[in-house]
């Protein structure tokens, strides 16, 4: 007796190269939620350096921000996306779609150093704030033009050793985040141009107080 042929498994549907497309950058998009996660929470357990964790925390950032652009259609809201595949990363997603910049850009790194060091940093940090400060008096509003010299900026007080919280210097790291969170062709209005400049010249004046009382 012949026993009757199993039926044969319904073909799965063909995947088109669009369709391809989009579900690989899916797939890459988790990957990046996930494995910044893991070097945020190794950051916060002191299992990473400094220098390992911005190396890996800006090409993380960078690479998000690519795929952001490309899944902007089929992907608008990030944390949903997350929600709706299971995936509970609260450390990356305020790095990627809250502060979108690494820890140690917006916070000092605790280290110290000798005396004479403080006032080459404070000196370096000075010469940000005059170049940032030109750049808002020549008219320059666009984000893609002020997000370098912020970031500078940014960087220069995170480096000086020593530094005890200041007032105002807190407002130059929100400005970093602020920006990030902006389109490179949008602008700054009016208001937002003219206390961005009075930011500058408050750390400024401030960086200077505090060395100068050290001295």
């Amino acid at each position: 007796r012949t026993e009757p042929r199993p039926a044969a498994p319904a073909r799965a549907a063909m995947l088109t190269a669009a369709e391809r497309r989009e579900a690989g950058m899916q797939a890459e998009l988790y990957s990046i939620l996930v494995a910044t996660e893991h070097l945020e929470a190794a950051f916060v357990r002191g299992a990473v350096s400094n220098a390992d964790y911005e190396k890996h925390c800006m090409q993380l950032l960078a690479q998000f921000k690519t795929l952001q652009n490309g899944l902007k259609d089929k992907c608008p809201d990030v944390r949903a996306w997350a929600r709706e595949h299971g995936l509970s990363c609260p450390l990356a997603e305020e790095r990627l779609l809250g502060t979108g910049v690494a820890a140690t850009t917006l916070f000092g790194h605790g280290t110290s150093a000798p005396k004479g060091s403080e006032s080459l940093a404070c000196f370096k940090a000075s010469e940000c704030c005059i170049t940032l400060r030109d750049a808002l008096t020549l008219n320059m509003t666009a984000v893609d033009e002020l997000l370098p010299l912020v970031r500078d900026l940014q960087a220069s007080i995170v480096s000086i050793p020593n530094l005890p919280p200041l007032p105002g210097i807190d407002r130059i790291a929100g400005w970093l985040v602020t920006l990030n969170g902006m389109k490179a062709a949008e602008r700054l209005d009016d208001g937002q141009s003219r206390q961005l400049s009075l930011d500058v010249e408050q750390a400024q004046t401030a960086l200077r107080s505090w060395l100068q009382d050290k001295t």
